[in-house]
């Protein structure tokens, strides 16, 4: 699959990898497309396919983990991930260690990773907000009880519900930027259709002039013009990065049971557990 991997670098973790798997019973093959894993090894005696997929320190994100184990339980194979150094192990471990590849989770509440995809809108566009701050602005993504009134809604999602302790039924999505609360919507499936005026601006490129234009996300009022993104971003309008959600990137297995506060399934952890691997080969000496 295509990445920031150097080609020799992708050789080396690869063959690597194929030379351990192929010495403990696989049939390793190569595809001949930069689409698929540059090499998937399939158990002789039978059994899941293992996609061998290679990461360097800078692939060991959030966003790479879930684009390539989603990769791999599409074609019902597991993901092995191959590195070369201890740190970038650690890495891939941890994040796809209990709450796997979220920030953090508490009381069935969590805190997400935010992705590199922008939030589509209706009427065409993306989500953003204005931040006039020095340097890039931090996007917090979370679920929480609060607010317990109506709230923005997707299609299908209804949020008025609430449980017998007075929590809303459907949690809800809060993003942060630099602290400050932009957005609430009901729930992470809102994210698929989220109305318009659930964020403050949203931003697109008109077909005729080619200028991007700002409007607001309550009335749709155009409220700033830019001859390109940088003029756009210079102006204090950032767009608003989709967070990764599990169920959302690798399908509904890994969807949360919701239960009783204090109280946890562990259907969704035994999936993503039983989806991947680990080979640590040795790192090249360049001295």
């Amino acid at each position: 699959m295509p990445g920031p991997l150097g080609d020799a670098t992708r050789r080396r973790l690869t063959d690597a990898a194929a030379a351990r798997l192929d010495d403990d019973g696989y049939e390793v093959a190569h595809p001949e497309t930069r689409t698929e894993p540059p090499a998937v090894a399939t158990p002789r005696s039978g059994g899941t396919a293992l996609a061998v997929e290679p990461l360097t320190p800078d692939d060991a994100t959030a966003t790479v983990i879930a684009s390539r184990l989603a990769h791999a339980l599409d074609r019902e194979h597991r993901a092995c991930f191959v590195v070369d150094d201890d740190a970038t192990a650690e890495t891939v471990r941890s994040l796809l260690a209990d709450p796997s590849l979220l920030v953090a989770e508490r009381d069935g509440h969590r805190t997400f990773h935010a992705g590199p995809d922008r939030i589509p809108v209706p009427g065409g566009g993306y989500a953003c907000v204005r931040s006039e701050g020095l340097g890039e602005p931090t996007f917090a993504w979370r679920e929480t009880d609060t607010p317990i009134g109506p709230v923005p809604a997707g299609p299908g999602v209804d949020a008025a519900p609430v449980d017998e302790a007075g929590s809303p039924v459907v949690p809800r999505l809060v993003c942060e930027v630099d602290g400050r609360v932009v957005a609430v919507l009901a729930g992470v499936e809102s994210l698929r259709e989220p109305p318009a005026e659930a964020f403050p601006y949203a931003y697109s490129r008109h077909p005729d002039d080619k200028r991007f234009r700002v409007r607001r996300g309550s009335d749709g009022e155009v409220v700033e013009s830019a001859s390109g993104f940088a003029p756009m971003r210079s102006a204090g309008y950032v767009p608003i990065p989709m967070p990764i959600v599990p169920e959302h990137a690798l399908g509904a297995a890994v969807a949360p049971e919701r239960r009783s506060e204090g109280e946890k399934g562990d259907g969704a952890e035994a999936v993503i557990d039983d989806a991947w691997d680990l080979i640590r080969v040795d790192a090249v000496d360049s001295s």
